[in-house]
């Protein structure tokens, strides 16, 4: 399942060797003016860009800026750690206190951005290489993807946006470029996945698991269009997806989400970052052995999500738990007697034997009992078959076609054990998806981007006692950003 992360050590450890280099480059050295050369060279770049969803400051597994930024701000979970000074911008935006020298804001926004410097290259290079076109066509789909990806999570948290589109060799060339309007970045977005849908292959071998598919790249724009509130658009590409694309829902909820289901077998992922235990990149120890870094390609979810001291859940070497991401009462309470999604998201105690070791609430929707801490095979969705089934729901409804929608509505309630819902005109079905897409979706960041899509955010957080503001809606420009240049403009209300 996991052939592709294999190449990521090598790659990533290759391209981190050429960057070391950048101020005195001898001619025999590989630079991006003359590294994208053959089909193997562009492979690796590809591959190194898929490794760059897994960057601290876009899906970087337990703890990344996303998970903080489009999770956590919401009422779906909070923090739970011991306030400190290192981790205060995890709790400024538990608290709903975004200021712009935020860490973790800052680090979404450059990580972002490092991700499309690198598709960039291999988009401006790949029109003029010399091996087989379809290659050609395929590697440029994908990179076109991934562009699109990284530019509309920034679109949705930031607005307004510096529009990169091609290689940047100069570090201080962007230094005067304004923020373009959000609705460029979303044309751009729609460009990108309009190409990258014609060029990806409809299905991906096992053997490259990871690898971007045509019906990724057509969820993803279904849900632009979505965001967009452009329903007429969105329905025919959700309605394809449905109707014809290999995904399916899985019979058992939990099973979509369990390391033990192999690529082959999960019909419901379209689009995932993959981990994969026990790799090691060169020069590293295996952990607890004392030398080297002990860092490895597998995903820290569970060890940080698992609540703090739970070393009775996490297994001889598996370390203690650090309590992040810790479900809400709100949360917890959101699940409807009967639904079976909600033992298989999370706990609200654990036991050691037959002892109640803790009342603590906690996630366990990518649980793994890993041999080591921070070391777990469990994927991360971006997006899901279940996700495009819910809007694909909403879009009808929003089209007028509320008895339709309603079908697909009890798609996803039917497999979590629930009664179909009849009967709802297009009011009480918004509310009813909006409480669908929670639960279904919880702890996958989708909760704090859906309320601000459906212009839900505020009356929803603050009967709820949380102190928001409309503004909030967007992240502030970080500070860093706008010293390095001062021609950028800060979002109202910081």
């Amino acid at each position: 399942m996991k052939q592709l992360i294999i190449l990521l050590l090598a790659v990533s450890t290759t391209l981190t060797s050429c960057e070391t280099f950048l101020d005195q480059v001898p001619e025999t050295s590989r630079t991006s003016g003359n590294f994208y050369q053959t089909r193997a060279d562009f492979y690796n770049a590809l591959i190194g860009s898929y490794n760059d969803l897994k960057r601290s400051g876009v899906y970087a597994s337990g703890s990344g800026s996303l998970m903080v930024m489009q999770e956590m701000a919401s009422d779906n979970s909070t923090f739970t750690p011991t306030r400190q000074p290192v981790n205060s911008s995890t709790f400024e935006i538990d608290d709903l206190l975004f200021t712009k020298s935020n860490t973790i804001s800052q680090t979404a926004w450059t990580d972002h951005y490092i991700g499309i410097g690198r598709v960039n290259q291999i988009i401006a290079r790949v029109p003029a290489a010399n091996f087989l076109p379809a290659d050609k066509d395929r590697f440029e789909g994908e990179a076109r993807f991934l562009r699109a990806l990284l530019y509309f999570n920034l679109v949705r948290m930031y607005g307004d946006l510096q529009i990169i589109t091609e290689p940047i060799d100069d570090p201080y060339a962007t230094k005067d470029v304004l923020r373009s309007p959000a609705a460029d970045v979303y044309k751009l977005i729609i460009s990108d996945l309009t190409l990258a849908a014609a060029k990806l292959p409809t299905t991906i071998p096992a053997g490259e698991a990871g690898r971007a598919s045509q019906w990724a790249a057509k969820a993803l724009l279904g849900k632009v269009y979505l965001t967009q509130q452009q329903f007429a658009q969105a329905l025919p590409v959700l309605k394809d997806i449905t109707d014809n694309s290999a995904r399916t829902l899985m019979t058992s909820y939990s099973a979509v989400f369990a390391a033990t289901t192999s690529y082959a077998a999960n019909t419901e992922t379209i689009f995932a970052v993959q981990y994969k235990g026990g790799l090691l990149p060169q020069g590293s120890a295996v952990p607890g052995t004392g030398g080297g870094a002990g860092v490895t390609q597998g995903s820290d979810m569970w060890s940080n999500w698992a609540p703090m001291g739970g070393g009775a859940l996490l297994g001889p070497n598996g370390g203690s738990g650090n309590g992040f991401n810790t479900p809400t009462t709100d949360m917890i309470n959101a699940y409807e007697p009967g639904d079976v999604r909600k033992n298989a998201t999370l706990l609200t105690s654990y036991t050691s034997g037959t002892t109640v070791v803790s009342s603590f609430p906690f996630v366990v929707k990518f649980r793994q009992q890993g041999a080591i801490s921070n070391d777990s095979d469990v994927d991360f969705p971006i997006l899901r078959f279940a996700d495009v089934v819910l809007m694909y729901a909403e879009t009808l409804n929003e089209q007028g076609m509320t008895a339709d929608a309603l079908t697909q509505l009890s798609r996803i309630r039917t497999r979590a054990g629930l009664k179909a819902l009849t009967g709802l005109d297009q009011a009480a079905f918004r509310l009813a998806v909006e409480q669908e897409r929670r639960v279904e979706l919880a702890f996958e960041n989708h909760r704090w981007p859906d309320l601000i899509r459906t212009n839900r955010l505020v009356p929803v957080l603050s009967t709820k006692g949380y102190a928001v503001k409309d503004f909030q809606r967007l992240y502030p420009v970080p500070q860093r950003e706008t010293d390095l240049n001062s021609r950028l403009s800060q979002n109202p209300g910081y």
